[in-house]
């Protein structure tokens, strides 16, 4: 089991400038299962989603310019390509 800690603390630079510095420490706890005496290790693994394309709907979409935002910004935050990202006109009833 990982534990994560952070750590944030700010540091005086030689030119008199601050500088933020983030720590982060993470602890591993080994699991084991025991079984006719022997100790086996349980391990974990955590398998992130691959996101291929999105779909948007959104109240404005119809505006060429909120239709372009909407793109940019799921973009940049998913890092899908641009070509990959639909976005329709939500109806006025939500759906």
């Amino acid at each position: 089991m990982k534990t994560p800690h952070k750590k944030i603390h700010k540091k005086q630079t030689q030119i008199g400038g601050t500088r933020k510095v983030i720590e982060t420490d993470t602890k591993k706890d080994i699991i084991y299962q025991e079984s006719s005496g022997e100790k086996t290790p349980i391990t974990q693994s955590i398998i992130s989603p691959k996101v291929e394309g999105a779909i948007i709907t959104a109240q404005g979409a119809g505006n060429a310019a909120v239709k372009a935002n909407i793109i940019q910004a799921v973009e940049a935050v998913t890092g899908v390509s641009s070509h990959k990202i639909q976005v329709f006109t939500m109806t006025g009833d939500g759906g």
